[in-house]
């Protein structure tokens, strides 16, 4: 007969287990991301006048104006390098999209404050997963918006050369004589 552990016993077993992943994981970055890297990581948690620049990039648009473009390709150029960065290495660290994800709404979840108190590791991972999904969200918000001003300049310019059309037709219909 095999015997099925208890739930305290269960627990600890994925406790341990959870804690030497997320051991291994902060080793993997700490060894592999490079000066510029964490100097790029830094720099998104340093408070500048209660809003730092990582949550500034958290906002999100609010429409497709040409300002709120402006800012989301901004927000985009401040990932680059950290995207860069973890396009190379999130996929030797062989995480699942889930935990990609996951890893993701914890540098969402955490206040810049919390995110300092971290191991630099842990904290790192969970930058680099966010700038991975920001990034990739921030590039789909840019083609969402060229897409939605590209359907407004189609539907302007077909309402023009209908007027236009009907402009002509009546201009032709007037200069024309009456049998």
């Amino acid at each position: 007969r095999v015997g099925r552990p208890g739930q305290a016993t269960l627990q600890t077993s994925v406790g341990v287990a959870s804690s030497a992943e997320r051991q291994r994981l902060g080793q993997r970055v700490d060894k592999t991301v490079d000066d510029a890297g964490r100097a790029a990581m830094e720099k998104l948690l340093v408070q500048e006048n209660a809003l730092s620049e990582l949550a500034a990039i958290k906002q999100d648009a609010r429409n497709f104006r040409y300002k709120m473009m402006v800012a989301e390709r901004q927000k985009r150029i401040t990932l680059t390098p950290l995207y860069a960065i973890a396009k190379a290495l999130l996929p030797s660290l062989g995480l699942s999209q889930l935990n990609i994800a996951y890893y993701a709404s914890l540098a969402d979840y955490y206040t810049i404050y919390d995110l300092r108190r971290l191991k630099s590791g842990q904290c790192h991972l969970y930058l680099l997963c966010y700038a991975w999904q920001r990034y990739r969200q921030l590039s789909d918000n840019l083609v969402e918006a060229l897409g939605y001003h590209m359907k407004r300049l189609e539907d302007d310019t077909k309402e023009a050369s209908m007027r236009q059309a009907a402009q002509i037709h009546v201009e032709r219909q007037q200069a024309s004589p009456r049998v």
